[in-house]
């Protein structure tokens, strides 16, 4: 079967599928890497065919999130070009627009209302609000 070529002028897709997210999760732990590898620890939690694997691999490289690396044998060596905080950060900002109407505040009250949350992790986010509140008035005060 012949691999179909992507039409000129038509943009590529950069949003990540659910799949390419938690490949992508493996690659920025193992940070550089051969498909075998990530095949290896993926399938440590998640038991997947490697075919299957190494086509994300390859759509997540025409997306641009993953670069081949120059080596000197034969196996192809990879690593990504975005961090995942980058990443995250721009989902999260299309989830709080599209379901909390552009409102941090209703996705921060949505998350804290989690019966999940532990008592640590609630005096963890105190301490970065307060960070934030701390750069906030430092930015304030140089206005």
């Amino acid at each position: 079967m012949k691999k179909q070529k992507r039409r000129p002028g038509r943009p590529k897709a950069t949003e990540l599928s659910a799949l390419e997210r938690d490949v992508m999760r493996v690659c920025w732990q193992l940070e550089e890497f051969t498909s075998a590898e990530v095949i290896d620890e993926f399938c440590k939690t998640r038991p997947l065919a490697d075919t299957t694997i190494r086509t994300v691999l390859s759509k997540l490289r025409d997306k641009g999130y993953l670069e081949l690396i120059p080596t000197t044998d034969r196996r192809y060596r990879m690593r990504p070009t975005v961090d995942q905080e980058s990443v995250a950060g721009r989902l999260l900002k299309q989830l709080v627009s599209g379901l909390f109407g552009d409102s941090p505040q209703e996705a921060i009250l949505c998350l804290l209302k989690d019966e999940g949350l532990q008592l640590e992790e609630l005096d963890e986010i105190r301490r970065q609000i307060e960070t934030r509140r701390r750069q906030l008035r430092g930015q304030e005060a140089r206005d």
